[in-house]
């Protein structure tokens, strides 16, 4: 069963505000056997909402709506879905006693204004919503099914998990399982990544392949479809198995964490610690600021330093090997100077960072560049330095 989202609100068409909304949907469609064709975006606007309705209902059978239900003028996706349907608005008694309810807790008088969200196109089942005032719905018409609700995130996430999900398990039972899983490596561009997995990315083949790029992260999302979970989560092992072949240490993990985590992660698990020392002039802290928001980073972030000025690049083994020493820890790192280098154009500029590593005595220096600005150099740079880190600590730790 195919679905499509759409989002509606002027702040998502003008960039005010990112759609987060259709991603989270999205997400939670996919686990349940639907095949996610469409993302669209729509405006205030009865026509647009309308347009937008209809071109989601020619490519899915299963649409849901977010955003436009709240209490203002500009608020048109209730009025736009009915008038679309042919059926007139009807206030719904429960919607509106709860809404009451809610009001009368706050010790606040329900503004008249608000008695809009109560209703709902004639014949639909209402959607409750436990978290905010704006009641949902759910139609259907010529065997496609609508559900509606509000666009605050919060409010939606609790539709979703309450009604839709629910709904849509039972609508899809005996279908199809799905099985998600995810890939991330680090340091192959996105093109090298598509080069070396090319017989794995074909549009046709189950499990499906998608490259998701994130600075210097590339998060290769494999989706497997069987007639049983155990069919489904096979396919996925297998593909999953084959990309570890394939990039081997260049393989950050196979789950959500970050990079961060997943050295703090390392750090954890062979019982040692780190200090870090880094310019004011380079990282300026960046470094220990990513680790340290790991959750439990106290057992094994021993501290770290900012210094105004770093040292040359070829002073920097002996400044890691310095704070290793003083501070008892068992890694230490010194992060250098981002250096613009003479020979940059000013219209393509780049910098060169430099760091050094002393993992109980085995010293490791590199040098990273990177094109563009100096805060987009550092971004690019500190995670370069975060996965020097890791790689030393899988090939040398015990």
């Amino acid at each position: 069963m195919r679905a499509a989202i759409l989002a509606v609100g002027d702040e998502l068409i003008c960039g005010y505000r990112l759609d987060t909304n259709s991603q989270a949907i999205a997400q939670r469609l996919s686990a349940i056997s639907l095949d996610i064709v469409l993302h669209i975006t729509a405006g205030d606007e009865v026509a647009a909402i309308q347009d937008a309705l209809r071109t989601a209902l020619t490519a899915a059978e299963v649409v849901v709506v977010t955003g436009g239900l709240g209490p203002t003028e500009d608020d048109l996706t209730r009025q736009a879905v009915a008038a679309f349907f042919g059926r007139p608005l009807v206030e719904d008694e429960e919607a509106l006693a709860r809404m009451r309810e809610r009001f009368a807790r706050r010790n606040v008088p329900m503004p008249e204004r608000n008695r809009v969200q109560a209703l709902v196109p004639a014949g639909s089942q209402v959607i409750q919503n436990d978290r905010g005032t704006a009641a949902g719905f759910y139609l259907t018409a010529s065997g496609r099914h609508v559900f509606v609700v509000p666009g605050v995130p919060y409010e939606m996430m609790g539709m979703l998990e309450a009604f839709i999900l629910p709904a849509l398990r039972e609508l899809t039972a005996g279908g199809f399982v799905v099985c998600r899983g995810v890939t991330r490596i680090f340091g192959v561009p996105e093109s090298e990544v598509a080069e070396r997995i090319q017989s794995m990315l074909g549009r046709e083949r189950n499990p499906l392949l998608g490259l998701l790029p994130s600075r210097g992260t590339i998060t290769v999302e494999v989706v497997a479809h069987g007639q049983s979970e155990a069919e489904a989560e096979a396919l996925l092992a297998a593909d999953q198995q084959a990309l570890r072949e394939i990039f081997g240490l260049q393989v950050l993990c196979q789950d959500e964490r970050e990079l961060s985590q997943v050295v703090g992660d390392l750090l954890s698990e062979r019982g040692l610690t780190i200090a870090i020392v880094e310019g004011a002039d380079g990282s300026g802290g960046a470094v220990a600021a990513r680790l340290t928001e790991v959750p439990g980073s106290t057992a094994w972030f021993c501290g770290g330093q900012l210094i105004c000025q770093s040292p040359p690049p070829d002073e920097l083994p002996a400044l890691a090997s310095a704070i290793r020493q003083s501070s008892g820890s068992a890694v230490g790192l010194a992060v250098g100077a981002l250096v613009q280098p003479d020979d940059a154009p000013l219209d393509r500029p780049y910098g060169v960072l430099t760091a050094a590593l002393d993992l109980g005595g085995q010293l490791t220096v590199r040098s990273f560049s990177y094109s563009g600005e100096r805060v987009r150099v550092r971004q690019f740079a500190v995670d370069a330095v975060l996965d020097m880190l890791r790689l030393a600590l899988l090939r040398n730790a015990p």
